[in-house]
C-alpha cells in the first residue's frame, strides 16, 4: 500500500528544497572565490619556482584547482536561477507566507489526525430526543 504524503509533508519538502538550493549555491560561490584566490597563489608559485620540478608540482596543483573551480562554478549556475527567483522581493514574501502556511497546515493536520471528541452545545444528548 502506497503511503500518502500529507500536504504539510509536501510543503516541507518544497521549502527544504529551496533552503538546500540556497545552501548549495552559497557553498559553491564561496568555493569559487577561494579557488580564485588559490589561482593567484599558484601562479606566483610557478613564477618564483627555483627549478622545473617545483614548477611542475605547482602546475599539477593549478590543474586540480581549475578543475575543482569548474565543478563549483557549474553548481553556481545550476542553482543561480532558483536562488535569484526566491531572492526577488515579491517571491521572498511568498516564500515567507508559505512558511507561515506550513505552521498552520501542521496544526490543522494534528487536529484532524488526533483524537476528536464532541461536547454538546445545548446540554445532554439523550436517545429519545
Amino acid at each position: 500500500m502506497k503511503k500518502v504524503t500529507s500536504p504539510a509533508e509536501q510543503l516541507t519538502e518544497f521549502l527544504n528544497f529551496v533552503d538546500q538550493c540556497v545552501g548549495e549555491y552559497r557553498l559553491a560561490c564561496d568555493t569559487v572565490s577561494e579557488e580564485d584566490k588559490r589561482l593567484q597563489d599558484l601562479l606566483h608559485g610557478i613564477e618564483f619556482s627555483e627549478n622545473r620540478s617545483e614548477a611542475d608540482k605547482m602546475l599539477t596543483k593549478l590543474r586540480r584547482s581549475r578543475k575543482q573551480r569548474r565543478e563549483y562554478k557549474d553548481a553556481v549556475k545550476r542553482y543561480q536561477l532558483i536562488v535569484e527567483f526566491f531572492n526577488d522581493q515579491n517571491n521572498k514574501a511568498t516564500l515567507n507566507k508559505m512558511r507561515q502556511l506550513l505552521g498552520k497546515q501542521r496544526k490543522e493536520e494534528e487536529f484532524l489526525n488526533g483524537k476528536r471528541t464532541y461536547k454538546p452545545r445545548v446540554g445532554q444528548l439523550t436517545a429519545g430526543r
